[in-house]
């Protein structure tokens, strides 16, 4: 296996190298979950080495996932393996169905009177951000909270600017963006001609671990209340075209190369069928 040009990562990631801990969650979520779920350890130390991070970070990182109960590790003769719980499997899943799905729909704003402490970091997780010490405000979606006195609301244009404003200083919308276009002109220059197979698994790695972690931050609030050029939608369509472009050369690499315990993994798996037809519908 031969090493990517060092100036492909640090331009695609503001953080280099990555935290092992992270960068193995990114491998997983991309790579091994939609292919099983299990991976080899010589393979997973290989992939994080490509970013610099080190075996001795490897073996740290993955034994504190295994002690929050993400992985779980089996043995096949002298070779180890490691896969995703149940539970992780559920969570990586939903994870993937923000990045990879289809865009987010328009809804209603759900608001939520929750005057229970014990009850914000939950609303929290699910993207609801605080208008005040008891009332929250996010999407009317199919997997929202409905905990305590809950509303919704469809701003008219007379309140839109007035619920814009509100949104903007609730989920810091304005950095949110700004984090957005940043990203699209890291991976606007991006030339995925005549990559390696490891090199393109190896940038399609970093492209994803940089919008997954803007991605997941996304409250996923209706569209009707964004702007209408959100910097959102234009890094999404971008991610779009450059994951399956690095993917035509990605994708067979990590089926003749790397193996979880029962063999090599597939190239093409339903999931990831579906992912990429879901990518190529951004169009």
């Amino acid at each position: 296996m031969t090493s990517p040009a060092p100036i492909f990562l640090p331009k695609l990631l503001p953080s280099y190298p990555p935290k092992a801990g992270p960068l193995i969650v990114t491998i997983y979520g991309d790579i091994v979950e939609p292919r099983g779920g299990t991976l080899w350890m010589g393979d997973l130390i290989t992939l994080c080495g490509q970013f610099g991070v080190n075996e001795s970070l490897v073996r740290t990182a993955v034994s504190r996932l295994v002690a929050r109960g993400q992985l779980e590790g089996a043995r096949n003769g002298r070779r180890s393996y490691y896969r995703l719980t149940d539970a992780a499997g559920i969570e990586f899943q939903s994870a993937s169905e923000q990045i990879f799905g289809p865009p987010d729909s328009d809804c209603d704003l759900l608001f939520i009177v929750q005057p229970d402490r014990t009850d914000h970091q939950g609303l929290a997780d699910q993207g609801f951000g605080a208008v005040s010490e008891t009332l929250f405000v996010g999407a009317d979606r199919p997997s929202s909270i409905k905990s305590g006195a809950c509303f919704k609301a469809c701003p008219d244009q007379r309140s839109a600017k007035e619920v814009a404003e509100m949104l903007n200083k609730v989920f810091g919308l304005d950095q949110l963006a700004a984090r957005y276009r940043s990203f699209y002109k890291r991976i606007e220059a991006l030339d995925c001609f005549g990559l390696s197979g490891l090199e393109a698994v190896t940038v399609r790695l970093a492209m994803v671990h940089e919008f997954r972690a803007i991605r997941l931050k996304d409250p996923r609030l209706p569209p009707s209340v964004l702007p209408v050029d959100w910097d959102g939608l234009s890094a999404r369509r971008l991610f779009a075209e450059k994951y399956l472009e690095l993917s035509e050369t990605a994708d067979p690499f990590i089926g003749s190369s790397l193996t979880g315990q029962g063999g090599a993994l597939e190239d093409k798996t339903g999931p990831i069928l579906k992912r990429l037809s879901s990518l190529r519908s951004r169009g």
